[in-house]
């Protein structure tokens, strides 16, 4: 078991070899294809979605674990075309998804 860090967290979060490895690609392949910000900008997500795991009782982070938030985790979109109504309320929708709630909408 290895100790990953993301941010949002102050203490390292017990995961996988293998768990880890896959973040460290996937933010380093969101690196290479949109830049630095929009992978700081999924490891804010992604450990969001890990920090909330861990307070639901999940001891640590495996690889089924692992690929399912990296995978479920959407950064926005480089350019927004939508109206400031528009953003907050996709924002909220996100949020709510992210916390088990209904993604219709």
């Amino acid at each position: 078991m290895e100790h990953i860090t993301v941010a949002g967290h102050s203490e390292p979060i017990p995961a996988s070899a293998v768990a880890a490895s896959l973040l460290e690609q996937r933010l380093q392949s969101v690196r290479e294809k949109r830049g630095t910000e929009a992978a700081e900008t999924l490891e804010v997500l992604v450990g969001e979605r890990i920090g909330a795991l861990l307070e639901d009782g999940m001891p640590s982070v495996d690889f089924a674990t692992m690929r399912a938030v990296v995978d479920y985790v959407e950064l926005p979109e480089e350019e927004d075309n939508a109206s400031g109504l528009g953003r907050a309320l996709r924002g909220v929708k996100e949020k709510l998804a992210q916390r088990g709630g209904p993604a219709g909408g």
